[in-house]
């Protein structure tokens, strides 16, 4: 296993190698990338296996102005990312694959699944506008503590299976990050959302590639997502 000095972005190049000499195992690679860029890069290392863009649902956007904590203000490289979408004036920044992406992961074949995300969905408008913590949000945020993309790697499979892109059963290698690029890779077992803590068929987390040594854990509520 990979452990990384640093958390975010840094570290998209390396995971995508320990994906690619990895992949020999796995028919599916799964990579979560808001704006297909991760997704683009691990298509053009890895061409014979099936490679699943998992992106957010449409609406969401990063809130320029209230980025002045967490991880666009820890992590050097966001950091910068939202210091150019300042200079620029901008305020609200759609989460969401650019349409010359869209256009170049279509060529490579890269399937792109687009959807509500299990912990995240109905349950962060519970706690924004119920002022709710539920029971999938203690889930989450314990593992977030291994890392954000940890978070984001079981997500993403649950994803693609309740997409009807990836069957139940199958061992996936996924790839997530913190907000941007990529840190952390799992080999998970696939299952539907609805199947999550089965005892026999639910998602299991089989092998851990690659994650950030110290993870961020965002505030509950990120406030700087809308």
């Amino acid at each position: 296993m990979r452990v990384f000095e640093r958390l975010g972005p840094v570290n998209t190049d390396e995971v995508i190698e320990i994906a690619r000499a990895a992949s020999s195992k796995y028919k599916y690679l799964v990579v979560a990338s808001i704006t297909g860029d991760s997704a683009l890069k691990l298509a053009a290392e890895v061409r014979d296996k099936k490679v699943i863009c998992v992106t957010c649902p449409q609406g969401m956007n990063w809130e320029v102005e209230k980025m002045d904590e967490g991880p666009f203000a820890d992590i050097p490289e966001l950091k910068r990312i939202r210091s150019e979408w300042a200079r620029q004036g901008l305020k609200h920044v759609p989460m969401a694959i650019t349409g010359e992406n869209r256009d170049r992961l279509d060529k490579l074949k890269v399937k792109i699944v687009q959807g509500t995300i299990p912990f995240f969905g109905p349950t962060f408008s519970m706690r924004v506008h119920l002022h709710k913590v539920t029971g999938l949000d203690l889930v989450a945020k314990t593992l977030e503590l291994i890392s954000t993309g940890t978070l984001v790697c079981l997500e993403c499979v649950l994803m693609c299976v309740d997409a009807g892109v990836i069957p139940e059963g199958k061992d996936v290698l996924a790839l997530a990050g913190t907000e941007r690029g990529l840190d952390t890779a799992w080999a998970i077992r696939s299952s539907a959302s609805a199947n999550l803590f089965h005892p026999s068929k639910g998602a299991r987390f089989i092998e851990l590639l690659a994650k950030p040594g110290i993870a961020l854990t965002p505030d509950v509520n990120i406030g700087y997502l809308r």
